[in-house]
């Protein structure tokens, strides 16, 4: 029988903001899941402006288990956080993932191993299933709504995350957002270089512990910059410079 191939090495960001009560079992969870991908990995937990406990647990975890840690002060933002991880990366394979452990780890080696596909640029999950409360469902389904309809993404979750890239595609797309505008900014762009993506799906679990970062208010930003994208404003580079 022929072997399957492994993805290229992976850098993974874990964007941690006072999750003190996720971010242990979220990345050892990662930990052992990746690790029987068979090929290479780093977890680079960005601890962005927390002020719990979670910096030392992000410490403790890179020491352990031989990955990498970044604290940011202050918050950086959802989207600031995150980039500032990814350019911190230098592997041929990178992305983010949640640090809240709402995704399975089983999920996030099934979309890395995407990218071991020929011609695959972007593997992403995609949530089929919510079980993280009806304010979320709602919340999430009126904005994909509008993604898929009044922007033609071709895709019913488009901030399903993990989002795992080559890095050829990640220096194309120069993202910008440092806010939760970053994953539809992904796609948006993505889709209008013709990167062919693959999605794996998902079940978005409930919290154990802590309180979720996304508000009500997240859609209206999400909307408000949608509707801007569409009359030609693009997020600039200075937005996303180093901190």
């Amino acid at each position: 029988m022929e072997r399957a191939a492994t993805p290229p090495a992976l850098g993974l960001v874990l964007p941690l903001f006072d999750e003190q009560d996720n971010a242990e079992r979220t990345v050892r969870g990662l930990h052992a899941a990746l690790s029987q991908v068979g090929a290479p990995f780093t977890l680079l937990m960005v601890d962005n402006g927390s002020t719990d406990d979670t910096p030392h647990i992000v410490d403790a975890l890179a020491a352990e288990l031989h990955h990498e840690a970044l604290h940011l002060r202050p918050n950086a933002g959802y989207g600031g956080g995150v980039l500032c991880g990814l350019r911190a990366l230098n592997t041929p394979a990178l992305g983010w993932s949640w640090g809240d452990g709402q995704i399975e780890p089983e999920v996030v080696a099934k979309v890395w191993a995407q990218l071991a596909k020929p011609d695959v640029q972007l593997a992403k999950a995609r949530r089929v299933r919510r079980e993280d409360g009806p304010t979320r469902a709602v919340v999430s389904g009126a904005y994909n709504l509008l993604t898929r309809h009044g922007f033609g993404l071709d895709t019913t979750d488009a901030n399903g995350c993990p989002k795992i890239m080559t890095r050829a595609l990640f220096e194309r797309l120069e993202l910008a957002s440092t806010d939760w505008f970053l994953d539809p900014e992904l796609m948006l762009k993505a889709q209008a270089l013709g990167a062919k993506v693959a999605e794996v799906d998902a079940v978005m679990r409930p919290r154990i512990g802590g309180a979720s970062k996304v508000r009500a208010a997240t859609l209206w930003e999400f909307t408000r910059h949608l509707w801007a994208w569409r009359r030609g404003w693009r997020p600039s580079p200075r937005d996303a410079g180093d901190r």
